[in-house]
């Protein structure tokens, strides 16, 4: 993979990118990830496809926006969309958690930009309906944001980062050490080391809320539309209902339910999600 940047007004978006042929695919990752969360994905994705792996502003190799305020989707969605004009182009774009509620405005905003979208365990329902207001995962990535503090102010390196990320509680008894291997948590710790800790005060806010009509965008949506989701018991946060509301405004929708995994399945059933990608890719030109 080689290294690239996209200035824009208030922001520098790194990415990393591989060329190939045929309508290339980008991938935006969740709160706290960075495109390492997609490195397994694409030791086992069979694809000649461009590939571009894109980092949330506030992120990795993105950076931190001045005002700290990553409360208004506004930021993010211009990023998915001016991404989508000036570098990959007409593209399938593969989203997890704020990646696949980004991804899904901006395909509502650019549809011609846009050839298929595959949204992991999110419907942007999820803020558009305030379902992050009383979450306990949101809960637990505010956690998260707090032990980041602490990790910050002792100079811990990664693997303490890690071992805080263990103990935060996902609800109930589970923690994130009792859904998350040794190499996914380091993984996750690297990701939050590198965020702008202004994200976990401003990001999850009751008022965090698109300021984009969601019937309007959906209706807008001209490609194919999957989710791949888990189940709630384990903190997957896709409500299968959305699916009802989507078909009715007129979206091309299916969906892939994975038992026995929580909110990150490309984390947790890692072969079977790549399979469920692989098709979903065979269907979009």
């Amino acid at each position: 993979m080689r290294i690239g940047v996209l200035q824009l007004d208030d922001v520098r978006l790194g990415f990393e990118y591989r060329e190939g042929d045929g309508v290339p695919i980008v991938f935006m990752g969740g709160v706290t990830s960075t495109t390492a969360t997609w490195e397994p994905v694409l030791e086992r994705l069979e694809t000649s496809r461009p590939i571009y792996l894109l980092d949330h502003r506030g992120h990795g190799r993105s950076s931190h926006i001045g005002s700290g305020d990553y409360a208004n989707w506004v930021g993010q969605v211009s990023d998915t969309c001016q991404f989508l004009e000036r570098v990959s182009g007409r593209s399938v774009v593969v989203g997890h958690s704020q990646g696949g509620i980004q991804a899904f405005y901006a395909a509502g905003k650019k549809p011609q930009l846009v050839a298929g979208l595959y949204s992991e365990d999110i419907a942007p329902h999820f803020a558009a309906n305030k379902r992050h207001v009383g979450s306990a995962f949101i809960g637990a990535l505010k956690n998260i944001g707090a032990e980041l503090g602490k990790a910050l102010a002792a100079d811990e390196q990664g693997s303490g980062m890690a071992a805080r990320i263990a103990g935060v509680s996902l609800g109930g008894d589970i923690t994130f050490g009792d859904v998350r291997s040794d190499e996914q948590l380091q993984i996750m710790a690297d990701g939050v080391l590198q965020m702008d800790p202004k994200i976990f005060t401003t990001f999850f806010e009751d008022d965090s809320v698109p300021s984009f009509d969601l019937d309007d965008t959906i209706r807008a949506i001209q490609c194919p539309v999957h989710f791949a989701y888990g189940v709630p018991e384990l903190g997957g946060l896709f409500v299968e209902s959305d699916l009802d509301d989507l078909r009715d405004k007129g979206c091309d929708v299916t969906s892939t339910n994975f038992e026995g995994v929580g909110h990150s399945v490309h984390f947790d059933a890692l072969e079977p999600f790549v399979e469920d990608l692989a098709a979903f890719l065979e269907r979009v030109d």
